[in-house]
Order: structure tokens, then C-alpha cells, then sequence
């Protein structure tokens, strides 16, 4: 009955929706018009100090960050921080479209779906990652537009257009370190033309600020930047990070594991105070340390033994649960990861529902998943539990072992279409050496 009452009134649901959506987004554009509320200060601020010729790591302002991040925000730096705040917002609306374009160009063969379909299979996606996107409008996009870069440039390659693709990717990883899992995930399929133009693109992108910066302040500003980058990456205790100690909101899955092997300090940002902060193993920080790092490279390892094969058919549906399972392997494996960082998880979701869609065929465990995943994500809250509770959840790093569970979804999948072609390639042999019946 409330299926059919949901399609009887499709056109006045699908309103509702778009409505929503725009109330959301006026909202946020509201919130950054009377009060810059996201990290977009920094990021202009590195432009400026650019732009004027000025330190780029001054007080530390955005030192995880590589040079090439503050020279393409010197394009800013001559309009006033609050404007260029403003003018920049769009930029989230269209990255999400040209995201959303990508994801369905490249699994319209697999999963084909009609116009009412693909608009509930979008909406669907949105909702469940809409803690994270709403969250990264308050960045314009950056983090989104850097997952729409790295799928645009896997959709290039299907095409065969490795330059235009490799372009993308590079100047993704030169804004940024971590997408360049999608170029390691090149390498692992042997894909050495778009590696190595990939390689290539984000090596003149990252050097690019010595245009700007002459050579000598150029050398200062990059040893600088690694020197700082490496000191986290030599950090032992896995309750410290790049920043120092890790806050409550940093989802990555070293602090995620650190939080059940060893104890916090008593002053660490990520305790609370509450009889409802349990602690766990009361294992040594080095010792837990090595535990993590042996666990996260076991983990990482057989993920790649999982995706070794080379495909000829570049359209091989295997590929876009590969690229899914790498979107969310950056969130897991990156040293910070926040809130706005998390709309990696956008492909997954949406290649799951879509393939579900298409296939009429949702099964037990997926609407399982999927009502466990909106319950701890949506529902739990600060806008419905409150600040407290919110924060208290976020010291258990639920959201982080959730995106696991997706994983877990994607590889399944994965094994699926793996194990369904598996009877084709063995039958191809038998096929070459049948004698020829006259």
C-alpha cells in the first residue's frame, strides 16, 4: 500500500526533494555569508601569503598541505576573503553534477536504469551521504571535486584518452597526496601509460609554484612542507598524528584502531569525560603502533592481491568496484580524515543502490546494511542527539568502521562478477582446441 501511494504521487515526492535540497543549500550559503564557518580562511589565506610573497607555512597555516594547494588559491588572493568565500560556493553544485555524470556514464552498460529510476537512485545516494556532503559545502566542494577528478580520469582512460585523464588525476594529486591511490591502482593493473603520464602531470603540476616563488623559496617552502609531513608519518604513538595529538573527529583507521588497543591520555583531545567513555586494551603505544601498521598493510596487501588481474575490456564491471573500494580506502588510510573528507564514500553508495536498482534485486544484507549505515549516520546525530552524544558516538569511530562495511558490500560484488566470469575464461581454452567438425 505505501509502495503504491509512494508511486502514485512519484511527481510530487521527487518535488519535495528538490525542494529540500534547496533549502539546504540556501541555508549553507546563508551560514557562510554571516559567518565563515569552514576551512576556507586557511586555504585563501595560503593563497595570499602566496600571492604577496610571504611564508606559506607562517604559523603552521595549512602545513599538511603541499605548496601547489596555496598557488592555485593565489588566484583569490586579490579578491576580499568573504567574496571570494561566496563566488567559490557554486563550485560544490558542480562538481556533485559532474560526479553523478561520470558515475553514470561508466555503469549505464551495467547497470542501465530509466530517468525516474536514475533520479531515485541519486536521491537515495545523496540522502545516505549527505552528513558528509552538506558538511563539505561549507568547503565549496574541494573534497568532492578531488573524487570527481579521480573518477573522471578512470572514465578518460576507459575512453582510451590517457592524456586528458593523466592531466586530471595530476593535478588532483598535486593539490593533494591521496589521490594517488588511483595512480598506485594504475600501477597494480599495469596500466603504464597512464601511470606514467599520470606521474609526469602531477611532478609539473607540484613544481609549478616556482614560478611564483623563484627557486630558492621554492627549496626552503618544500623541505619545510616535508619536513613537517614526515615528522607525523614518524610519530610511534598512533594517538599523535601530523597535527599533533588526534581530535575526536579524525576518522582515519590507524586513531580508529589506536582508540580499542591503548589507552588516551587523560588530557588527550579525543577523551571525554564521561562514565560512558569506556576504555579497552591497555596496550603500549609503540607496541600498538606496530599492531596497527602490520594490521593496515596486511589489509592493504590483500586488497591488492584481490584486484591484480589486467583487463582487456576496460568496461569490465570489476573496475568500478575497484575504484569504489579505492575512493573509501583514501578516507581509511589517509592520516586526517574529517567530516568534508568523507564524500569518498559517494561512488560506493551510489553503485550499489544503482546495481540493486537495476537489477530489481535488493538483497536482505544490503537493506540491512543500509538502515544500520542511516541510523548511525543520520539519525545519530548532533541535530538530533545533541553535541554530546554526537561527540560521544564519534570517540567510538563508528563512521570509520561503517565505511569497512561498505567495503565488505564492494568486494562482495566484486567476488561476484569475479566468480561469474570465472566459468567463461575457463571454457575459452577448451573452445581453441575442440577439433573442427566437418
Amino acid at each position: 500500500m505505501i509502495s503504491e501511494l509512494f508511486y502514485r504521487h512519484n511527481r510530487i515526492w521527487r518535488t519535495c526533494c528538490i525542494v529540500l535540497a534547496v533549502i539546504v543549500s540556501v541555508i549553507q550559503f546563508i551560514r557562510i555569508a554571516r559567518r565563515p564557518p569552514g576551512d576556507f580562511p586557511l586555504h585563501w589565506l595560503s593563497g595570499h601569503f602566496i600571492a604577496t610573497g610571504q611564508f606559506l607555512y607562517t604559523d603552521n597555516i595549512n602545513y599538511p598541505y603541499p605548496p601547489f594547494w596555496g598557488f592555485v588559491h593565489s588566484v583569490l588572493a586579490w579578491i576580499p576573503m568573504e567574496t571570494a568565500y561566496l563566488l567559490v560556493y557554486p563550485l560544490f553544485f558542480l562538481v556533485l553534477y559532474l560526479l553523478v555524470r561520470t558515475l553514470n556514464r561508466l555503469s549505464e552498460v551495467h547497470f542501465p536504469l530509466g530517468k525516474n529510476e536514475l533520479f531515485w537512485t541519486v536521491t537515495i545516494a545523496i540522502l545516505l551521504s549527505s552528513r558528509y556532503l552538506v558538511r563539505d559545502m561549507l568547503e565549496c566542494g574541494i573534497n568532492l571535486a578531488l573524487v570527481a577528478a579521480a573518477w573522471l580520469a578512470v572514465y578518460f582512460w576507459r575512453e582510451k584518452k590517457e592524456f586528458r585523464g593523466s592531466l586530471i588525476l595530476g593535478f588532483a594529486m598535486a593539490l593533494k597526496c591521496t589521490p594517488s591511490l588511483f595512480w598506485a591502482w594504475f600501477i597494480l593493473k599495469r596500466e603504464w601509460k597512464m601511470a606514467g603520464l599520470t606521474f609526469l602531470a602531477a611532478a609539473c603540476f607540484t613544481l609549478s609554484p616556482i614560478l611564483k616563488l623563484g627557486y630558492s623559496e621554492s627549496v626552503h617552502t618544500y623541505q619545510h612542507w616535508v619536513n613537517n609531513v614526515m615528522h607525523g608519518f614518524k610519530e610511534k604513538d598512533p594517538s599523535r598524528g601530523i597535527c599533533g595529538p588526534v581530535p575526536i573527529a579524525n576518522m582515519s583507521l590507524r586513531v580508529s584502531l589506536a582508540r580499542y588497543l591503548m589507552h588516551f591520555p587523560m588530557d588527550h583531545e579525543a577523551r571525554m569525560k564521561t562514565p560512558l567513555y569506556v576504555d579497552f586494551l591497555n596496550i603500549p603505544p609503540l607496541t600498538a603502533g606496530r599492531i596497527i601498521s602490520l594490521s593496515m598493510l596486511a589489509f592493504l596487501g590483500f586488497v591488492a592481491w584481490l584486484f591484480r588481474r589486467h583487463y582487456d575490456d576496460r568496461s569490465d564491471e570489476r573496475i568500478l568496484w575497484e575504484c569504489a573500494v579505492v575512493s573509501i580506502m583514501i578516507l581509511l588510510y589517509s592520516p586526517v580524515t574529517w567530516g568534508q573528507h568523507c564524500v569518498g564514500i559517494f561512488p560506493g553508495i551510489y553503485l550499489l543502490i544503482r546495481s540493486s536498482m537495476s537489477r530489481k534485486q535488493f538483497t536482505k544484507p544490503l537493506k540491512i546494511g543500509i538502515g544500520v549505515f542511516a541510523c548511525m549516520v543520520l539519525v545519530l546525530n548532533r541535530a538530533f542527539v545533541g553535541k554530546f552524544y554526537s561527540e560521544l558516538l564519534g570517540t567510538y569511530h563508528t563512521s570509520t568502521f561503517l565505511f569497512l562495511g561498505i567495503i565488505c558490500f564492494l568486494l562482495s560484488r566484486h567476488h561476484w562478477v569475479t566468480r561469474e566470469k570465472a566459468p567463461q575464461v575457463e571454457k575459452q581454452p577448451a573452445l581453441e582446441h575442440e577439433p573442427v567438425k566437418i
